[in-house]
């Protein structure tokens, strides 16, 4: 099977620092298509942020994260996988079990777990199937709706979809022809930068051999299982596109109202109260516009941070519900007090995020 090289200077894999750049204004972009964006961040409140909506709200909503995420990931992998090529997987002229061993190598250098082809019926006809087993995913729903979009991109027919936990993080998916729910299928849509982007001023530090963000340093890349952890913190990371996260809150938001960023916000605040981020992590502007940086979540243009409350600004900002409800629960952790949140987008986009104590 193949393997993924590594830069032999700061480790990151050539893929990552090959097929993607870090851009002074906060944003990660593939090299090959300025449309789409993507972001490196923790995953390990993902499932946990979900799971909080659902509390709160008291309905589920995994289907929409799986729907979301086929979504996303269809139309990545026409990126990924040229029109010519799939017109040869299609018809049949190249082995499938090829293909995805390549895409999974891919997955595998983005943190999105270990997954390996079971069983594969690829005839051209109807009950055609094809079975994965995915360990240690970073995300249940979201992952599953990756082979899902996977499948559907490639061999070009809408995927139906069942899976289960084997074992204890070991998940086996099947993806066999069926058609999409109809309420689904004008929802949900991948979305492209929708607004130009602003000029930025953050050059991060590069990697002399690879020319990726030295920063990138901090993390390691266990290529065999698909996870990236940082050195310093042990939390878990994932490189994927804010397009697989965001029109799932706006989907939620058609749904239900208008109550439901507050909701996000909140179930994000929860999280971040409950310890999986360290307060410690804060210390400088000029240390969080690094961060927010080589994560693509955007360009910190400031930040005022004390006992009487936070300021910040974002521009080109990605992820923007799950930005204001983590400023909120590290001011809190912070200080120990309850508190307020308030944010808005000025016209030209940037992100304004106002976090101050809950007077008596």
């Amino acid at each position: 099977m193949a393997e993924i090289d590594t830069c032999p200077e700061c480790g990151t894999p050539m893929f990552i620092s090959s097929q993607h750049v870090w851009l002074e204004n906060g944003i990660i972009r593939p090299r090959r298509d300025e449309r789409q964006r993507l972001v490196f961040f923790e995953c390990g409140n993902i499932d946990p942020l979900f799971e909080g909506i659902e509390d709160i709200i008291g309905i589920p909503i995994g289907h929409l994260v799986i729907d979301a995420s086929r979504r996303y990931s269809r139309e990545y992998m026409k990126y990924v996988v040229p029109e010519d090529l799939r017109a040869m997987i299609r018809n049949r002229e190249i082995d499938l079990t090829l293909v995805f061993d390549s895409t999974f190598l891919i997955w595998k250098a983005m943190g999105y777990g270990k997954l390996t082809l079971e069983e594969v019926k690829y005839e051209g006809t109807k009950d055609d199937y094809i079975t994965v087993l995915a360990e240690r995913p970073y995300s249940v729903p979201l992952a599953v709706g990756n082979f899902a979009g996977a499948i559907e991109a490639i061999v070009g027919r809408e995927p139906g979809i069942s899976y289960e936990e084997t074992s204890p993080g070991v998940y086996r998916i099947t993806i066999y022809e069926s058609e999409n729910p109809r309420e689904l299928k004008s929802r949900l849509l991948w979305k492209a930068l929708d607004r130009e982007c602003k000029e930025g001023h953050c050059r991060l530090e590069k990697c002399p051999r690879c020319e990726a963000p030295l920063a990138l340093q901090e993390f390691k890349w266990d290529l065999a299982n698909g996870s990236i952890r940082s050195a310093l913190t042990r939390r878990r990371m994932v490189m994927t596109g804010p397009a697989l996260i965001d029109p799932i809150f706006d989907e939620l938001e058609e749904e239900l109202g208008e109550m439901i960023p507050q909701v996000v916000v909140e179930a994000q605040r929860r999280f971040v109260k409950s310890g999986f981020f360290a307060v410690e992590e804060v210390t400088t502007e000029e240390g969080m516009r690094e961060k927010l940086a080589v994560r693509g979540l955007g360009l910190l243009e400031y930040l005022r941070m004390g006992r009487k409350g936070v300021q910040l600004k974002i521009a080109n900002v990605a992820l923007p519900l799950l930005g204001i409800g983590l400023a909120q629960g590290l001011f809190e952790k912070a200080f120990n007090i309850e508190s307020r949140v308030e944010w808005e987008f000025t016209p030209d986009g940037d992100l304004l995020i106002e976090v101050a104590p809950v007077t008596p």
